[in-house]
């Protein structure tokens, strides 16, 4: 376009040269008289309609450019609008994945200590459980311990006392009978027969 605009402006310029005629100054405030007087003022007006055309022509140049520019600076922040956007949901889709992990190691970390904890609190019934029942197992044997050698006692006491009943001779053949039948079942016969 700049070139076309070029090409009428040397066009129009030469378009003046080569005339034979030469024409007489005048006044400034003086019409030109001549022949070529309106001929002259005819090539004014051309002149100055191809200048407006010409001006017109840039102005639509440069507006269309102007537009062109501004299209490629709107289409440049689309672009760079669309480019921002994407890493943004790029950026919040990364933390929203790192959450996530994050999420799943605190609940895996939460597992693993719940279930250590269950776990420990088994083993800590487990233990007591056992060792109170060894516990309890050892104090009834205690218990019964206790309760044989009381029952020992109580029976070579009796013993003793059906000895001396029957060593006092107070007692008839019968009695004594009876006595040594009652003995033989509550002692056993070595203490009879220790006694004796």
């Amino acid at each position: 376009m700049i070139r076309l605009l070029f090409g009428l402006l040397t066009v129009f310029l030469l378009a003046g040269c080569g005339e034979g005629n030469r024409q007489q100054p005048y006044l400034m405030g003086q019409n030109p008289k001549g022949p070529y007087a309106a001929q002259e003022r005819s090539e004014k007006i051309e002149t100055a309609k191809i200048q407006a055309d010409t001006q017109k022509e840039i102005a639509r140049i440069n507006k269309e450019r102007d537009i062109e520019v501004q299209k490629l600076i709107s289409e440049t922040d689309v672009a760079k609008a669309d480019l921002n956007k994407a890493v943004a949901m790029e950026e919040v889709q990364t933390k929203k994945t790192a959450i996530e992990k994050e999420h799943e190691y605190s609940t895996y970390l939460l597992l693993l200590f719940g279930a250590g904890l269950a776990l420990l609190f088994l083993f800590l019934f487990y233990y007591t459980a056992k060792n109170r029942k060894a516990r309890l197992k050892m104090h009834e044997e205690e218990m019964m311990y206790k309760l044989r050698v009381q029952e020992q006692e109580m029976k070579m006491k009796m013993a003793e006392k059906l000895l001396e009943s029957i060593g006092s001779g107070k007692l008839s053949p019968e009695q004594e009978n009876r006595l040594i039948e009652t003995l033989e079942h509550t002692t056993s016969p070595r203490l009879i027969e220790q006694k004796k």
